[in-house]
């Protein structure tokens, strides 16, 4: 019942790990790709990426490559597991609800393809403030760009019982299946407008031009910023608290360039008949430095190899929000405070990226001065820096690093490699916020 499926397992005694329950989903049979997890009033739910698009039937509702979402039904729920037996809590722990799918309608062609996404309940304070309390996820739809889905809502056993048992019947009684599992989470919003490198007025990508294997289009990876943020000392138009998002593409090879990350203000927004709508817009950019000197994979011409495949672009990233004052000194434009991206960028290494350098300097002609100038620092975490690979007798490591994932906490950075494990990195600048909580990176 694991296979190609969600798997929910009991860790709490970490010598003796316990399955407990697993979900199949009849509406995605390739299975899940990426797993975010996010408590709604005090209830669990996990949100699921299915990137499966191409069998879907738009005509019956399909959620065409969407995010499931799903109530964990834990103890304290209506649900008891036996501590430590396998499966006690089979068939009712992980209960599906509902989806989220892309408005298809508001799309503009090309590849549309769910990949990885957030969870965020509205950062900011103000009670009056529509949003206030409300719960959004964020995917990355490829050339669909950002896309904002309202989760509120979603079927709850508290708060609205009768729909959790109406939708959670539904999408049980035929395994996922969008015939009976009807309960889908409104878009509120979407951001696709990319780099333009070929100048012709249009965002590159595979339906307006100049895809260049995904360089501007392919959005891969996208979160929220952690905190709403004041930018007022380096964007004197954008007045009050403004919540970003940030997005990163995912290039299978290119024949110039290595893959853009972007910074989206996502503070404005409009009602329309009762509804809001977010107006996210593009406040900065950034690629690696010289990137414009570059190519890799079977689209470089100078040195053609299938290969290099994913070779230099970027993947996930996390986001860190540092307080600053006389003991914790201000590392960029002031404001009181700091930020920046940990870039995992396969075999190019992590890349740090300052938050504020990168709205300073937005998206400008001379992209690489600017970037440039937002690049905090870079580490090929092996073999000297020079990132040879390693011998064995067992198994092809490929590129050596090919760093996937990056997450920053609490003064460290922790650097996922698919061929070589685990590595602990350490910015200079990030040793004051070693104690617990000091900085935001969730």
């Amino acid at each position: 019942p694991t296979q190609v499926s969600v798997v929910l397992v009991d860790v709490t005694d970490k010598t003796n790990p316990v399955w407990v329950d697993s979900w199949y989903d009849s509406d995605h049979p390739s299975g899940p790709h990426n797993l975010y997890t996010h408590m709604i009033d005090n209830e669990w739910y996990i949100f699921v990426a299915n990137p499966d698009y191409e069998g879907c039937d738009i005509a019956v509702g399909e959620a065409c490559g969407g995010v499931t979402i799903a109530h964990l039904n834990l103890q304290g729920s209506a649900a008891r597991t036996l501590e430590g037996v396998p499966g006690s809590g089979y068939g009712h722990t992980v209960i599906k609800v509902g989806e989220y799918e892309v408005a298809w309608e508001t799309t503009r062609g090309g590849w549309i393809y769910i990949h990885d996404m957030t969870v965020q309940t509205w950062p900011g304070t103000d009670p009056l403030d529509p949003r206030y309390e409300r719960t959004y996820v964020y995917g990355a739809y490829w050339e669909a760009g950002v896309r904002i889905g309202d989760v509120t809502d979603v079927p709850h056993p508290v708060n609205s019982p009768e729909n959790y048992l109406f939708y959670g019947l539904g999408c049980k009684s035929t395994v996922g299946s969008p015939v009976t599992c009807l309960w889908r989470a409104p878009e509120v919003g979407y951001w696709m407008d990319f780099a333009d490198f070929d100048g012709d007025g249009q965002p590159d990508s595979g339906s307006t031009g100049n895809e260049n294997g995904g360089r501007s289009s392919y959005i891969h990876y996208t979160e929220p910023y952690p905190e709403m943020v004041d930018i007022s000392h380096i964007r004197p138009d954008l007045e009050g608290d403004r919540h970003l998002i940030t997005a990163a593409v995912e290039v299978l090879s290119t024949y110039v360039g290595t893959g853009m990350v972007y910074i989206i203000d996502n503070t404005d927004y409009e009602m329309i008949n009762g509804n809001l709508r977010f107006l996210p817009k593009l406040v900065g950019d950034w690629e690696i430095p010289t990137s414009g000197l570059h190519c890799f994979g079977s689209s470089c011409e100078a040195h053609n190899d299938g290969d290099e495949w994913l070779l230099f672009s970027p993947h996930n990233l996390d986001s860190g929000h540092f307080i600053t004052n006389e003991e914790k000194p201000d590392q960029s434009y002031g404001g009181g405070w700091d930020g920046r991206l940990y870039i995992s960028h396969y075999h190019a290494g992590l890349w740090i990226v300052d938050v504020e350098s990168m709205i300073a300097t937005g998206n400008l002609i001379d992209r690489n001065s600017s970037h440039l100038s937002s690049t905090v620092a870079y580490i090929l975490p092996q073999n000297d820096s020079y990132g040879e690979p390693l011998d064995s007798n067992f198994y092809d490591f490929g590129w050596i690093p090919f760093l996937w994932a990056a997450e920053y906490h609490d003064g460290y950075t922790y650097l996922s490699c698919i061929t070589s494990g685990l590595y602990i990195a350490q910015l200079d600048i990030d040793i004051p916020y070693m104690e617990e909580g000091s900085s935001t990176d969730d």
